[in-house]
Formats: structure tokens, C-alpha cells, sequence
């Protein structure tokens, strides 16, 4: 026990630069909410189309928690970051470290069939420890960086009023808003920017329509 430790210590003592790998990319593909041909129904001020991001690819899953000298590691879920070789890194969250450890960088997996889950330290030192554990596949959604939305804002007369909004990286870009009106005896068809909506019902509380086409 005392060897390990002492071990253990010597490479935490060692100086070192964070560990480099190459970055890993999840697959990304973009989604229409609502999809087109489905019928919703929303109330004022809410949004008519969205555009969201599915992103695809692999996590580390510690299913027990780790209780180690130096770092405890809490369970759940890390997005995978990168490789190197055979090693396989993931976000180091969810980590904590004793007085006597260095800061947590990222943790790994070394090889395809490894026992173990180490915690990578920003001096690139590795302290492993055997876990209850497994890589899988995942996928999650979450709003495109870049969002054109149109907002219901309700009836008068034959005339329904949508507003138009985008944004950047969850910023308000003002300068491109704007407000339409349209004469639902003329058409039940509304367009702006190429997205396109059937009105199947509408008043000053709510709006029923389906998705035609989305934003060009």
C-alpha cells in the first residue's frame, strides 16, 4: 500500500504540460421542429419553427462512483473529446480532488478493453482506477448556433400578425427582426424567407398549422 502510494505521489510530483490528443468530432445533422407535414398548435407568442441539432457520438458512462486517494469520480455521462492511439479521452467532469492531487484535465480509457478509468491531470500524470464503466453511443439534441424562428402574435379580423427573429450563438440580432401581417381570406398559406405554413386554425389565443417547407 505504502509503495502504490508512494508511486502514485512521485508521478504527481513530476512537471508536465496538459495531455495533447486529437481532437474527436460527434456527428452532427440538423432537424426541423416542428417537422414538416406535422400538425401543432402553439399560443401567442410562441415559436412556429425552430431549427435544432442532433448530435451523435460516443460518451464514457461510469456507473459507480470512484472513490480514489486523490479523485473521487462521481457517475454519469462524458462526452468523448479525443484520442491518442489506442486512448480514448473524455470531459473531465464531475471530478474531485484531494488537497494533495493536481487539477483534473480530462479522464481516459487507454485500450478498447481496459478495466480501469484514469484521471489525467493538467500535468498530463495519470492516476487509474478500476471502475464499473462502459463507452456507448449517444445522441442529444440542442438549438442550431444560428436560429430563424417565427412567433405567433395573434388575430385581428381575417388578419393574423407574425413575427420574424433571428439569432446567433443565442444572441438577439435586431436588425433582422420584423413583423408580417397575413389575410387568411386571401390564403390559409403564409411564407417568409422560404418556410412556408398551411393555417388550419387560428385566434387570439392559439394557432393550429402545418409545416409546408422550412427556412431556405
Amino acid at each position: 500500500m505504502f509503495k502504490t502510494a508512494a508511486t502514485v505521489f512521485v508521478a504527481l510530483a513530476v512537471s508536465g504540460c496538459a495531455v495533447k490528443y486529437d481532437a474527436y468530432t460527434p456527428e452532427k445533422r440538423y432537424v426541423d421542429r416542428p417537422p414538416i407535414g406535422q400538425t401543432t398548435t402553439v399560443g401567442i407568442g410562441d415559436e412556429l419553427l425552430a431549427k435544432g441539432v442532433v448530435i451523435e457520438g460516443k460518451a464514457l458512462n461510469v456507473k459507480r462512483p470512484i472513490d480514489g486517494a486523490l479523485f473521487d469520480i462521481h457517475p454519469g455521462l462524458r462526452a468523448k473529446v479525443g484520442d491518442k492511439g489506442a486512448e480514448q479521452f473524455f470531459e473531465g467532469t464531475g471530478i474531485r480532488k484531494s488537497a494533495f492531487a493536481d487539477d483534473p484535465d480530462v479522464l481516459s480509457v487507454k485500450t478498447p478493453d481496459a478495466k480501469q478509468v484514469c484521471v489525467v491531470t493538467i500535468t498530463s500524470q495519470r492516476v487509474c482506477y478500476d471502475a464499473d464503466f462502459a463507452i456507448t453511443d449517444v445522441s442529444y439534441e440542442q438549438e442550431a448556433s444560428f436560429q430563424q424562428t417565427l412567433l405567433y402574435n395573434g388575430r385581428v379580423g381575417n388578419k393574423i400578425r407574425i413575427g420574424y427573429r433571428e439569432f446567433s450563438n443565442s444572441r438577439a440580432r435586431p436588425a433582422f427582426n420584423n413583423e408580417v401581417e397575413y389575410d387568411l381570406s386571401t390564403s390559409n398559406k403564409i411564407g417568409y424567407k422560404g418556410a412556408e405554413l398551411e393555417v388550419l386554425n387560428a385566434d387570439n389565443t392559439s394557432i393550429t398549422y402545418r409545416v409546408i417547407s422550412t427556412f431556405r
